[in-house]
Order: C-alpha cells, then structure tokens, then sequence
C-alpha cells in the first residue's frame, strides 16, 4: 500500500474538494427541482383581455333598438349583439347614429360594425360583411285607422312616407311610380308614425316589427293600423366592416352557440314572444 506522505495529501485535496463542491451543487439543484410544486404556476397566466367592438346602432327602432326609461340604451338588437360579445370574449362600445350613416360608416372604417334591423341586400353585400341572418321580417304599410286605404291600389295620387337609406324608402318610390303618388323621406321612425297620425301623409311603409310593436304600444289608443299582409320577405344581419373575416367568424360563431345554448330564445322571446 502506497504511504501518502503530508505534501501528498495536500496536492489531492483540491480533487476531492472540488469534487465535494460539484456534489453539492449537483443535490442542491436537484433539490430545488424536487420541492418546486406545479401548482405554483397555476394562475399566472392571466385571461386575455376582451377586444373591443365599435358598434353603430340607432336610438329610435323599438323594440329592436331604444333608450328606456332611464335613458339607457337596449332592444332586442342590442341584447343580442351583447350576448354574442360576451361569448366571444368582446366588449362593445355603441356609437349612436342615423341609420342612413351606418353603411357609409361602415365603409370608411369608422366603426366595426353596426345593427339596426339592417336588412341583407346584394348591394349592401359589395360594401360590408353581414353575419348569418338573425330575424326574418318583412315591410308592412301602415295607414290611419280611419283611412279609406284598404288596398295598393288605393294608394293613387297619395303621399306615402319611409325612412332615408331603407328598403322601405325603395319600396314607396315604387308605388309612389306606380300610383302616381309623392314620397315624403324622413329620418326617423316616430317621425313617420306621426306624419300618418297628423295627416301629413297617408301611408307609410316600415317594418313590420316596428309597426306591429308601435300598434301594440298605443294597445286601444292607438290611431295607425295595418293594411294587408307583408309586403315583402326580409332577413335582418349584423353588419361588420367589409373584408375582416376574423370578426365575422366570431359573429357567426357566437350567434350558433346562442342558438344551441338557447340563448338566442330567450332573448327573442323576451321581445317578440314565444317561437319565431
């Protein structure tokens, strides 16, 4: 056996010293990695903030669009696109507008979308998205309920009045052409129930939700009534800014988690009643 001298010992001490340290070290970290608990970690991670919607809406379209009592804005409109928000993780900041300006609006990216009983047409499709369709209306002629208007052809020679920039609007130059009759255009729909009401025009050619609502509102007070069936056939879509696929994506997806949820029925039948 090899006798280690003292010089000997202290020239193989830094070997096994530093081999200790390395040990050490090796079983600290080892160690540390034994005590970390996974759990640790749960939370940090923070949810991801809503992105938020600028919406484009009007004040005056009961019961799709209105400010209660308290001044605050809802409508089944709103609800809905709240709703669907919400799912999607989105906040909506609503922007109060004219309806004419909505499209235009639209266009120059000023808003990101907007709902107001905005019908799905083809010329409205080459200038923004529209969303699945959420609510089959149609337009309805409303006249005084002591008018002697019981048909179109009554319509001859008389002042009929819609709304700038709707579907309505179309339809009364229609048969103001075909009647020989004058189109008064007005902005807003109080202002076209009142118009009948006063005798300033004879007709006027709304949706028929709105007119149907207007009616039961008054319920026995009430001076309008309807003529005939539906004019036409139309289905309601959100409006969202042309060529951003992302956002009609969350749109339509919320809008079917609504409907399978039950959500959608809900909030329909808070409005319109039960079934659609």
């Amino acid at each position: 056996m090899e006798k280690l001298t003292f010089p000997s010992l202290l020239q193989k001490r830094p070997i096994v010293t530093l081999f200790t340290i390395f040990t050490v070290v090796l079983a600290g970290c080892g160690a540390g990695n034994e005590e970390a608990d996974p759990d640790d970690n749960v939370g940090t991670d923070e949810a991801a903030e809503p992105e938020e919607v600028i919406f484009g809406v009007v004040q005056d379209y009961p019961p799709f669009e209105y400010k209660d009592e308290n001044g605050d804005l809802t409508g089944y409109d709103v609800e809905l696109v709240e709703a669907i928000a919400e799912d999607q993780n989105l906040t909506v900041d609503w922007k109060i507008m004219k309806f004419d300006g909505i499209i235009p609006a639209l266009q120059a990216q000023q808003i990101d979308g907007a709902v107001s009983a905005i019908t799905i047409r083809d010329d409205r499709k080459e200038v923004v998205n529209f969303s699945d369709p959420y609510f089959e209306s149609g337009l309805s002629l409303v006249v005084r309920k002591d008018s002697e208007i019981e048909s179109m052809e009554d319509l001859e020679g008389k002042t009929i009045t819609a709304k700038q920039g709707t579907t309505s609007l179309e339809k009364a130059r229609e048969f103001a052409e075909q009647y020989n009759g004058d189109v008064t255009v007005l902005t807003e729909d109080a202002a076209l129930y009142l118009a009948v009401e006063a005798g300033n025009a004879d007709a006027a050619i709304n949706d028929f939700p709105s007119v149907a609502y207007k009616i039961r509102q008054d319920e026995d007070d009430t001076q309008l009534r309807i003529v005939g069936d539906r004019l036409t056939g139309e289905d309601y879509g959100i409006a969202l800014v042309k060529d951003d696929e992302e956002l009609l994506n969350k749109y339509n997806e919320g809008l079917q988690n609504l409907r399978d949820s039950g959500e959608f029925q809900e909030i329909y039948d808070k409005y319109f009643g039960t079934g659609e």
